[in-house]
């Protein structure tokens, strides 16, 4: 039998919140509703997500289950970037036991095919520790094309033809998914980044950091200078990669950070200017000019809402 199951949400901190097994951090890096849209469409053993996204979001996830999770990319107006790399439409994104890190943009529209254990097993196969893996053409299309006609049976049939039909696309989409990775284990696969690119992100991670473990607002040139590299290096690596520059990205990171702080208040007396002050806001008014740009409400009302 197939079961079909609608999620849209416009609040980013309830995507995958329904998820068992993940640890996800994720950040919206331009401001308005998210517009975040998600078909689910679940065989035995196989669960297919098919989500379109509105806004930008900087994305980190860690698969903790023993399920395979794969990503493919099916539209965007700009690439997507994955820990330095742009991605395109031939290739897949392995979500294993080590996180990843990218950057999806605005109208993306992708695919996630979800593999339980049990399936791997009887394919012979063991669950990758994840990375971004090459795939062939003609095997990306038949795949998609697998996916295409299972998410085409009607939900809900559970007459033993319906379930047959199931039964066979469950298995030619495992098919299609280990002839699309060509065999090759993600987990052994070489690094597809040039020396540059990856100078490039660690650079950009040492600076998230730095600017994160500090407690007064910004100073991109005096960061620069305390990571030894030049302002205009730093600026570029952070804007390849977030599509916004060093002072705007670490702002908006630690916005999200102060949001999620504001979710988890429980005592009475915790104050939502303690919590902006420590995390570098002196400006209350901005700030909340800021905070309900990309979360359609105040501070307050998000702390009145917890709290009630």
């Amino acid at each position: 039998m197939i079961h079909h199951q609608t999620i849209a949400t416009d609040d980013v901190d309830e995507l995958f919140s329904w998820s068992q097994g993940w640890d996800f951090e994720i950040a919206q890096l331009s401001p308005g509703a998210l517009g975040y849209h998600s078909e689910l469409v679940m065989l035995p053993g196989v669960t297919l997500r098919w989500e379109r996204w509105g806004q930008r979001l900087r994305n980190s996830h860690l698969n903790h289950s023993s399920n395979v999770s794969i990503g493919l990319l099916i539209a965007a107006e700009r690439a997507p970037v994955w820990q330095g790399v742009e991605v395109n439409t031939g290739q897949a994104l392995v979500f294993g036991s080590v996180e990843q890190e990218y950057v999806s943009p605005e109208g993306m529209r992708s695919l996630n095919i979800e593999i339980a254990r049990e399936l791997l097993a009887t394919w012979g196969l063991a669950a990758p520790a994840g990375g971004l893996v090459d795939v062939e053409p003609a095997a990306m299309r038949r795949l998609l094309a697998a996916c295409r006609q299972a998410s085409a049976l009607p939900p809900g049939d559970s007459t033993p033809a319906n379930s047959r039909i199931a039964q066979v696309l469950r298995e030619r989409i495992v098919a299609r998914l280990v002839e699309a990775l060509g065999g090759v284990d993600p987990a052994a696969a070489t690094d597809i980044r040039t020396a540059t690119q990856q100078r490039r992100f660690t650079l950009v991670k040492e600076a998230e950091r730095a600017a994160l473990a500090c407690n007064r607002e910004i100073d991109s040139e005096r960061l620069a200078s305390e990571l030894h590299v030049s302002w205009r290096t730093l600026h570029r690596a952070v804007k390849e990669w977030a599509g916004v520059g060093p002072q705007a990205y670490f702002q908006l990171l630690r916005l999200h950070r102060f949001r999620r702080q504001l979710l988890l208040f429980r005592a009475p007396g915790e104050s939502i200017t303690a919590a902006a002050h420590a995390l570098g806001f002196e400006n209350m008014g901005r700030l909340s000019r800021l905070y309900r740009s990309y979360f359609g409400e105040l501070p307050r009302q998000t702390r009145r809402r917890v709290s009630d």
